[in-house]
């Protein structure tokens, strides 16, 4: 639970940090997703293997989607930015990347990027291809 609240304040901090962009990081499908995946590894005590682990992990905590601005938990699998499913990495992270979800393509050359710490951030396409991803 403890660890739980400190995400939701990294994720503030997170927050605060963007606050002077057009379009509010607080608000997006993976902002909402890399706080589900803190939630659930906190939860599991790993980062979950699968989407199906995520979604049972999911599923025990007391949490209502409309919360969050959607109507199922499904929802927030899909960038409402670009209209694509979001990449989210399972399992064991890989080494030298904090990252656990980001966009496939973005919206005018900037894509959202979710790290393990809480914070979303918005980084052009030639700052994404320099971060050490996990290639699904």
């Amino acid at each position: 639970m403890a660890l739980a609240l400190s995400l939701s304040s990294l994720v503030y901090v997170g927050c605060s940090r963007h606050a002077d962009r057009p379009h509010s990081l607080d608000k997006t499908h993976v902002r909402s997703m890399t706080v589900l995946l803190g939630m659930a590894s906190s939860k599991l005590g790993h980062l979950p293997n699968n989407e199906g682990e995520l979604k049972k992990a999911i599923a025990t905590l007391k949490l209502n989607p409309e919360k969050m601005g959607v109507t199922s938990f499904d929802d927030l699998f899909v960038s409402e930015r670009d209209g694509k499913p979001l990449v989210l990495v399972y399992g064991a992270p890989p080494k030298d990347s904090d990252i656990v979800v980001y966009e496939q393509n973005g919206i005018n050359d900037k894509i959202l990027v979710g790290h393990r710490i809480g914070i979303v951030e918005e980084v052009d396409k030639s700052q994404f291809k320099n971060l050490a991803l996990h290639k699904p």
